[in-house]
């Protein structure tokens, strides 16, 4: 069903006396466009929703069960898909929603404009990525415990993962146990997927840390990201950064054909299992995957923008 435009509950709780209830419990479909990738994409925990009258915004109420029967309580504010607590509503500005256009394909740069070109140098000067809008992290502190890394290291698990095994959340080990299995299971008809495995040397996931040039923290920190890495990369370009190393003024022109690319259908069962793939940045990251269920399904689902 399409949801009622935003204004409407605001409209409402403006219409309501002064001494009425805060927070309006009203039907899902007046929630905000967008809680419902989330609801679907994590459906082990529970989500509820209340139109906050003071902060002219829903309350997102999370409900996170536990091994014991019990269940972690989070409350956050929607903020157009950002997620944050109470204490950071007045600096949403400073952090990306998170739900945002993911590319079917990988963006080349053999169409790059000029003015494009000049803004990709902008928005990934040192500058702009110390200053510039960070990823909320509040939505999977909940989901998964890791505000600390005391409380992430506790939830890591290692898992056999292409003949090998990698340091995980416990939460991950399912899905990548999915992604493994297809994997695996094309090698015996496929030579590209077998010279793929053949070639793999490393595969590594947790490690609390920042990301580069930032303070927000890596989604390795969760242990939500996996990097696979091939034996010397078949002597192509792997990673940005490595290249702006050597060419700062146009590494984002590096044509496709000279970055490493795991091999479609490996690509695609990460994605059908609800991953991301880094090589369809901006800043592309081909080695990296990162779990994201909720983009994945915002991106299959959204209505296309108008032309």
């Amino acid at each position: 069903m399409r949801k009622l435009p935003f204004v409407l509950p605001a409209l409402l709780a403006a219409l309501l006396p002064l001494g009425a209830e805060p927070f309006l419990p009203l039907p899902r479909w007046w929630e905000p466009a967008g809680l419902e990738f989330f609801r679907d994409a994590y459906p082990d925990i529970e989500i509820h929703s209340e139109y906050d009258r003071a902060a002219s915004d829903w309350r997102i109420r999370i409900s996170v069960p536990q091994a014991d029967g019990s269940a972690r309580h989070e409350t956050l504010w929607w903020c157009g898909s950002r997620l944050l607590p109470e204490e950071q509503l007045s600096a949403r500005q400073d952090f990306r929603p998170m739900l945002y256009s993911y590319p079917d394909a990988v963006p080349d740069p053999a169409g790059f404009s000029d003015e494009f070109i000049e803004s990709i140098r902008e928005r990934t000067s040192s500058e702009s990525r110390k200053n510039g809008p960070a990823s909320p992290p509040y939505f999977f502190d909940a989901v998964y415990d890791c505000a600390t890394q005391a409380a992430a290291e506790s939830h890591i698990k290692r898992v056999d993962f292409l003949n090998r095994s990698v340091n995980v959340h416990e939460k991950l080990e399912a899905p990548l146990k999915r992604v493994s299995e297809r994997i695996l299971a094309l090698a015996g008809e496929d030579e590209e997927i077998r010279q793929f495995l053949e070639t793999l040397v490393r595969t590594d996931g947790f490690q609390w840390r920042t990301v580069r040039d930032t303070s927000a923290r890596s989604f390795h920190s969760i242990g939500l990201a996996v990097d696979i890495l091939p034996r010397g990369y078949y002597q192509r370009i792997i990673y940005w950064n490595w290249q702006k190393q050597i060419d700062p003024e146009g590494w984002m022109l590096t044509p496709l054909s000279k970055r490493w690319t795991p091999p479609e259908q490996v690509i695609r069962i990460f994605e059908e299992e609800g991953f991301i793939w880094g090589g369809k940045w901006m800043v592309w990251d081909n080695m990296h995957f990162e779990y994201h269920p909720e983009l994945i399904l915002f991106n299959a689902r959204r209505t296309p923008p108008a032309p």
